[in-house]
């Protein structure tokens, strides 16, 4: 989804490189946001066009209110530890991998004399039971402190904060800080002028293991490593001889993965009222990210032994700029404004650009005590590359209400994006909506209880880009192809020309209630959304010199209903219970592709785009049980289950064995409040 905090389009997700995650948004302080809105019917979304398709976030922080100067201050320590472990999926002991071990040996056929040499060689008898899962994970703990001032009079008004985070997590040696400040300022200038300023920062320093099916990862090789063999020999040291995988406790001690990330987002803004119902707007806002990762790998144990020791720093920058102009009209229809109308003509410009370097050196001192990459004998990597992408955007919407009770909607944008080719630049997007407060009719005014009765629709077209590289249209030539030490070019693209928008068209219908002064609240909703052209990857000969290539192609669909309830039990005047339950269903459908011809997965091929099924459903061989006669694996040969076989069956065995996406889910959360207490 697009992310917009106090009126900017902000980059997010993992930018990570080295590290293990290195989300943009974890500098951003959760203690400094005031609310956060999701929007996602067409009629509330397209006003931010293409970058809308996948929903939008919208994100406002806390700003000051006049008055006395308000002083707060609050704290929070925990603890958390792994939240599902299966009893089914745990490592074994000494005993029972000893047992298991010879079991195996027996039914192999083995002599006594082998079976005792084997367990012996693998530490059966040393009187070692070593838990490495247990070794490597931990209960983590956390603190947070926030410090706030806001205050002001009628004329500036102001927000500041500062904040601390410290978190360990579940797994030895990993950690997170995260230290935050936040500024807001609103000034009335004049009675028609309102200026206004806010800068929100955070600093975050990490360190985290490998994760993933990454050997170095500490709890998946806890699963691999013996429990015969100790992480630490009888001085304490550790213990390097383990059976030919590494030692993952001391890694995580001797290796070094660091991160040092900065964000810092804001913006300037300056309100002027042309008329009593005109008033223009200007607004320009900054999103810079800064990411600087260290990875080290020592040269007497572990990955970086093979060459000697090996260090990474990889430096990366973000900088995303918008600027905003909108004019906004109110104006009463009727002269009593029971009939009103609203309208906002707006032009809008956003650059993002990215700056990444990387260097790598091998060949490492004998010690640990050296670090970084200017200590190594043999730089290996030193590279640095720039990716940019640019939107123009032109949009307006209006609304038409009569007295709070029929209110209809609708907008249009038109998005320029500089991924795509000239001839296919421009996208227009429009959506409309209605909504009718039922509560408003005169037939509802003796009907007490209800607090609010709403009905709404929508339906709108909004385009996406989100899906592509900011090159893949265009067939490019890259360098660094050397040959014999001297430049080289090389095809780096097979570009499209025609790579257009993927277009979204989503519907939906809605009920709001609230009941009892707002005790009981409840919404349904019913939503569908059916996008074509879909930018998606597709596989190319490889007599072409590429793998796969980025084109539009195909229909898919998703739908599902949305429900919400909540509900305070027990509200009095210093104490507040919330209960709060959501529920969601969502099925998607691949409805047509050129052809009817599937798509597989590039690369791993363990992926399908089929039609009829869910987007890259998982496409397997099928297992088939194990033969009782003689222990062995079985799958099914092909995908009729006619036969199966102990060898591994060829691609032609390979069913639809489901889809990564859950069918339902939700949450039910409570909420207790005493006092000022949450």
């Amino acid at each position: 989804p697009l992310w917009v905090i106090d009126g900017v389009p902000v980059n997010e997700g993992n930018v990570a490189r080295l590290q293990t995650t290195a989300n943009l948004l974890s500098t951003l302080n959760p203690n400094d946001i005031e609310s956060i809105s999701v929007l996602k019917d067409a009629a509330s979304q397209s006003i931010y066009g293409s970058r809308a398709a996948n929903g939008v976030i919208v994100v406002t922080t806390k700003k000051g209110k006049a008055g006395k100067t308000k002083f707060r201050f609050d704290t929070e320590v925990g603890q958390s530890n792994t939240a599902y472990t299966n009893a089914k999926y745990k490592p074994l002991n000494a005993q029972q991998y000893t047992s298991i071990t010879r079991e195996g040996l027996v039914n192999l056929g083995r002599s006594q004399a082998v079976i005792d040499a084997t367990i012996n060689a693998l530490g059966g008898n040393s009187g070692i039971d070593f838990n490495w899962l247990d070794n490597v994970s931990r209960n983590g703990t956390q603190q947070q402190y926030n410090v706030s001032a806001q205050g002001g009079n009628d004329k500036t008004t102001f927000f500041l904060s500062g904040g601390h985070f410290v978190q360990e997590g579940t797994t030895i040696n990993s950690k997170l800080t995260r230290t935050s400040g936040n500024v807001n300022i609103t000034n009335q200038a004049t009675d028609k002028l309102k200026l206004g300023f806010n800068l929100n920062a955070g600093v975050v320093n990490q360190r985290a293991p490998l994760a993933g099916g990454a050997f170095g990862n500490p709890v998946l090789s806890s699963f691999f490593l013996l429990p015969t063999r100790s992480a630490y020999n009888a001085d304490g040291s550790y213990n390097f001889s383990i059976g030919g995988l590494h030692n993952t406790i001391a890694l995580t001690d001797l290796d070094k993965r660091f991160l040092r990330q900065a964000g810092f987002r804001g913006s300037i803004y300056g309100e002027y009222k042309i008329l009593e119902n005109l008033k223009f707007r200007s607004q320009y806002g900054i999103d810079y990210n800064l990411l600087e990762e260290d990875q080290y790998n020592n040269p007497l144990h572990g990955d970086g032994a093979a060459s000697n020791g090996r260090a990474f720093s990889f430096y990366t920058r973000y900088f995303n700029w918008v600027w905003t102009n909108t004019l906004d009209l109110q104006q009463n229809i009727t002269r009593g404004g029971d009939l009103s109308f609203s309208a906002q003509l707006g032009l809008e410009a956003q650059k993002s650009s990215g700056y990444f370097s990387s260097l790598q050196a091998q060949q490492f001192p004998p010690t640990t005590a050296l670090t970084y990459p200017a200590s190594g004998a043999s730089p290996t990597t030193a590279t640095a590359t720039i990716t940019e992408y640019s939107f123009a955007s032109q949009f307006a919407s209006a609304a038409v209400n009569y007295k709070n009770r029929y209110v209809v909607s609708g907008s249009f944008r038109r998005d320029g994006s500089s991924k795509f080719s000239p001839s296919n630049k421009f996208g227009n997007f429009y959506s409309a909506g209605a909504t009718w407060n039922v509560d408003r009719e005169r037939f509802m005014e003796n009907v007490r209880f209800i607090t609010q009765l709403k009905l709404r629709s929508s339906y709108g077209v909004n385009g996406s880009n989100t899906a592509i590289g900011n090159y893949d249209a265009l067939p490019l030539y890259g360098y660094g192809y050397n040959y014999n030490q001297l430049p080289g070019s090389a095809p780096a693209n097979v570009g499209d020309p025609n790579l257009t928008w993927e277009l979204n068209k989503p519907f939906n219908v809605g009920i709001d209630v609230s009941m009892f002064k707002n005790r009981i609240s409840f919404t349904a909703e019913y939503y569908t959304r059916t996008t074509s052209n879909l930018l998606l990857s597709v596989p190319l000969s490889r007599t072409s010199g590429f793998a796969s290539a980025t084109r539009n192609i195909g229909t898919m669909t998703n739908k599902g209903i949305e429900l919400t309830l909540s509900v305070v039990p027990v509200q009095t005047r210093d104490f507040k219970w919330d209960i709060d339950f959501n529920f969601a269903n969502n099925k998607n459908t691949v409805l047509s592709l050129p052809g009817g011809a599937d798509i597989p997965n590039v690369p791993g091929f363990n992926y399908i785009i089929r039609e009829g099924y869910s987007l890259n459903s998982f496409f397997l061989r099928e297992w088939a049980g194990v033969d009782p006669a003689n222990g062995d694996p079985l799958w099914y040969a092909d995908n009729t289950h006619g036969s199966t076989t102990n060898v591994y069956p060829g691609v032609a065995a390979r069913i639809i064995a489901g889809n990564a996406q859950p069918k339902y889910f939700g949450s039910l959360s409570n909420t207790i409040t005493f006092k000022n207490f949450t």
